[in-house]
């Protein structure tokens, strides 16, 4: 074999794995200076980073479309093809992938590569080996070198998706099949890495750094995963043969097939292959043959494009680019992106106006290299290299910065779903491919810095939202523990309840009840569950002997409007209070949460709510459980025992009229009962004072909620307060407020209303020893009025006063307040504006049912008559009576008829009869009297 000095260009040879790019990297870095080449921004990253390593940033420049660094004193140089310095002297040049000049999009960009760019002291080209007789026959003084695969590669046959090994790459041909094989696989295994092209180097390194670590144990990648990408890969699985190539879907060659099935097994490491199911009829008896024996078949031609074409005229360099290849082991490329955005605007106006111009062809052509990275076919693309070649034939012959930056800020999001992340990116991407080309914009190192800090940002999100989406790393973790029968993983308990295996939350724990994490998919509950099944056993044991030993600060009663009465730990429900033999006897049920614990340890969970639930009725309660102990001693009265009963059903207090049967059959010697047990009976309602506190009134709603069988509780009326306007009836009621006119008022306020009216009439019926202001003067004028039977002139007005401060301190309106007296049995007399009032008495309900009258009947009149002595007097017919109104002799009755021809009697004096004597002057009619004079002298 001839040395390397007198053949410095050599081709290395071989299929996948066979270490044709660490070789190149190891001659590279042995010379002073070199550039190696690759189809992908991904590998030429890859590579960049393990050069960086051996020599240093400084030493090593990167170079792509869309990224560019490049130090001072760089003798190194790894970049993508198109962006290779070709005509850079440098001591290596390796060219890698080089079969790809047979690629209809870019080949001709490889074929020129492999045929003019040369080290001074070496040049290496890495390819397959069905590239051999092209590079004999263009190169006729390369060295060809093959190289064997270190690894075995086998076919491994079909299979599910679910039943793929672990550290199987999937490949795929679209975006959508990438993405759909992703979310199945993140359901059967917790996830999978995603590699495509179209990813910018940093999203890529994530994803890749998620496989390799062993978060995820599967890859779902496009064909990208082909070119060189070096994986801990053991098996690859095709889940199409087909692709859409840009013109036509077509199968794979077999060429292609073992690019991407070569990328399982590394170094010595044997590798497999096969498919997902059976598409497009799997593998052929033929092609597998081919993979596993690395025989493939040659290649017979490379593309080529003229790389250097002329700029004369804009029809000069069109045919320039068109001009046929001369060796027979090329052919001419089909029409790729830049030519066809060329041709677009070839009949474009101002471009046809300026086709003779050779500086702005030549820059026109320059723009139409700008890449189609948001994939927009040629008619949209020439819109912005339009844009662009209008700038550079023009002015200082720069892009308009402010046309930039606004480009660049209407991408400056990094929310939305991973679709919209990569279209930011792929456009992103164009504005990175401009600020690299310093004679395109000024100051091109500040917008690169800006554009790819934008880049920067967007790939995280994306790599964020693609982790999100395709990866459940919770599921995967618990996947494995799964399988983990004796290795226990370690299990923390947050404060604020949330669960974590080996550091993964699954959910929380809210007092004995565990939550699935709400984030987590409904396929996955089940499997979440039996890990807390598995891992929560002893916490759960711990609380249970906590809450059954422990103090009653930690357990209160939870009383929410419209739910039923429960009992709770910490603030998490644990048991439901529930109907039991008395009212002060509820029923403990625990919660469904509990059910996870030892029956023993429900038992102790439950003997301790019942203590305290007894506990907190005899702190709060106690009147109540009082009374239902009387109700039930045999040795109570029956009388008392009947009333006692319906008061614990009404939950400690009733309205009188309820209970005044029972009340009425007690004899004088059975009141002390109710005052022993503290009961107060007020004019309209029983009660006890103590029943009446906050705390007594969420118990006996509770108990009565609990008592008809776990019914919701009524909503409460705020703690504290005496007067309502609205409310819940039923929680009114319970809190021992009862309907007056339009509002509520509690009982025992009520009560206090009512005593005070009875205050008042108690010393109205003990007249004072002096004339009631205005008699006096009265009796003045008429100093014989009295003692001779003579009209009296001035009267005190009727009935009395009942002082409403108290009544308007609670916040009763006027109609309230007269609702609330007249309850009382009190009623106003006279003029309404002088609030007296006279006690009428409470009534009977069969007494007032006596006193309706039925339809048709003519209600007893009323008539007013003047004695012989002047004084005013009335006659009321007395309800039920038939016989003979108190009337002056000589009239009628009234509503008597006379007879026909009956002549009513002249009215008669009868002196021989004493003269009625009016009032007192120190009675209270006194004034009415006086009045009714004054009235009828008018």
């Amino acid at each position: 074999m001839p040395s390397h000095s007198s053949h410095p260009v050599k081709a290395v040879l071989g299929p996948t794995n066979t270490g044709k790019t660490h070789l190149a990297v190891e001659r590279l870095t042995a010379h002073a200076s070199g550039m190696i080449g690759f189809p992908l921004r991904l590998l030429a990253r890859e590579v960049y980073d393990r050069v960086v390593a051996i020599k240093g940033p400084a030493q090593v420049a990167l170079v792509t479309g869309e990224e560019r660094i490049w130090p001072a004193e760089a003798r190194y140089v790894l970049g993508t093809m198109e962006a290779l310095p070709v005509d850079r002297d440098v001591a290596f040049v390796g060219i890698d992938e080089a079969q790809l000049g047979a690629d209809p999009e870019r080949g001709h960009v490889f074929t020129d590569r492999v045929l003019r760019a040369r080290g001074r002291e070496e040049t290496m080209i890495l390819g397959s080996a069905s590239i051999k007789g092209l590079v004999r026959d263009l190169v006729p003084e390369i060295d060809v070198i093959s190289r064997p695969r270190f690894s075995t590669l086998s076919y491994a046959g079909a299979a599910k998706l679910s039943r793929l090994p672990k550290r199987s790459a999937i490949v795929a041909f679209s975006a959508e099949e990438v993405y759909a094989i992703a979310e199945m696989l993140r359901r059967f295994s917790g996830g999978a890495a995603v590699v495509m092209g179209a990813l910018s180097p940093k999203t890529r390194n994530a994803q890749v750094a998620m496989f390799e670590a062993g978060e995820v144990d599967y890859l779902v990648a496009t064909d990208a995963i082909g070119m060189g990408l070096n994986l801990d890969v053991q098996h690859v699985a095709f889940a199409s043969l087909q692709k859409f190539d840009g013109r036509r879907v077509r199968r794979l060659t077999i060429s292609e097939m073992a690019q991407i099935a070569g990328r399982a097994g590394r170094h010595q490491q044997d590798g497999s292959f096969g498919t997902v199911g059976q598409p497009q009829g799997g593998f052929t008896p033929e092609e597998i043959a081919a993979i596993e024996g690395h025989h493939f078949p040659p290649l017979t031609s490379l593309f080529w494009r003229n790389p250097a074409p002329r700029f004369d005229t804009l029809d000069t360099l069109i045919a320039d680019l068109a001009r046929p290849p001369e060796h027979k082991a090329l052919r001419p490329a089909p029409e790729a992106v830049d030519i066809a955005v060329l041709k677009h605007l070839a009949g474009d106006m101002e471009v046809r106006a300026r086709a003779d111009e050779a500086a702005a062809v030549q820059r026109l052509w320059d723009v139409c290299g700008l890449p189609d990275f948001e994939q927009l076919g040629p008619e949209h693309h020439s819109r912005t290299v339009l844009k662009l070649w209008q700038w550079r034939t023009s002015g200082n012959g720069m892009i308009d910065p402010d046309w930039f930056a606004r480009r660049l800020a209407r991408l400056d999001q990094v929310d939305g779903d991973i679709d919209q992340l990569a279209s930011r990116i792929a456009a992103v991407r164009t504005l990175c491919f401009i600020a690299q080309r310093g004679d395109w914009i000024e100051g091109g190192a500040g917008w690169t810095e800006r554009t790819q800090d934008l880049e920067s940002r967007l790939s995280d999100a994306l790599h964020a939202a693609l982790a999100q989406r395709f990866v459940d790393r919770r599921l995967a973790l618990l996947i494995r523990d799964a399988g983990q029968r004796h290795a226990a993983l370690p299990v923390a308990v947050g404060p604020d309840g949330t669960v974590a295996v080996d550091g993964e939350a699954i959910g929380t724990l809210k007092g004995f009840q565990f939550k699935v994490d709400p984030g987590a998919r409904a396929s996955d509950h089940r499997l979440l569950l039996a890990a807390a099944e598995k891992h929560l056993r002893a916490e759960l044991a711990r609380r249970a002997a906590l809450l059954a030993s422990g103090e009653d600060k930690a357990i209160e009663l939870v009383s929410e409007a419209g739910a039923p009465p429960r009992l709770a730990w910490h603030g998490q429900t644990i048991a439901t209070l529930a109907r039991g033999p008395t009212l002060v006897q509820p029923a403990i049920q625990t919660d469904p949460s509990l059910r996870r614990l030892e029956p023993q340890q429900v038992q102790a969970i439950a003997e301790r709510l019942q203590i305290f639930v007894a506990e907190q009725l005899a702190r709060h309660a106690a009147p109540l459980a009082a009374m239902g102990e009387a109700a039930g001693d045999l040795f109570t009265p029956p009388h008392v025992r009947a009333l006692l009963a319906a008061l614990v059903d009404g939950g400690g207090m009733a309205p009188r009229a309820q209970v005044e049967a029972q009340l009425g059959a007690m004899s004088a010697d059975e009141r002390p009962y109710l005052r022993k047990l503290g009961l107060t009976v007020g004019s309209l309602d029983l009660f006890h004072h103590q029943l009446l506190k906050p705390e007594a009134v969420r118990w006996r709603a509770a108990l009565l909620a609990a008592q008809q069988g776990s019914a919701p509780i009524p909503a409460l009326p705020p703690q504290g307060a005496v007067l309502q306007k609205s409310g819940h009836h039923g929680g009114l009621r319970i809190a021992g407020f009862r309907r007056c006119a339009s509002g509520w008022l509690r009982i025992d306020m009520a009560e206090k209303l009512a005593r005070q009216a009875h205050a008042a009439r108690l010393k109205a019926a003990h007249p004072p020893t002096e004339p009631v202001a205005g008699a006096a003067e009265h009796h003045a004028d008429h100093p014989d009025g009295a003692d001779e039977g003579q009209g009296v002139s001035a009267a005190p007005p009727p009935g009395f006063i009942i002082d409403p401060a108290l009544a308007t301190s609670l916040g009763l309106d006027e109609e309230t307040r007269r609702a609330l007296l007249q309850a009382f049995g009190f009623r106003s007399v006279g003029d309404p504006a002088l609030q007296r009032w006279r006690w009428s008495g409470l009534k009977a309900a069969d007494k007032r049912k006596r006193r309706k009258h039925k339809a048709g009947d003519k209600r007893p009149e009323t008539k007013a008559t003047t004695s012989t002595d002047g004084h005013p007097a009335r006659h009321r017919a007395k309800p039920g009576k038939t016989g003979k109104p108190n009337t002056a002799k000589g009239q009628r009755p009234q509503g008597q008829q006379q007879s026909k021809g009956e002549a009513r009697p002249p009215r008669t004096d009868r002196p021989d009869r004493p003269v009625r004597r009016g009032p007192s002057p120190n009675s209270p009619f006194a004034g009415l009297a006086a009045l009714m004079a004054e009235a009828r002298k008018d």
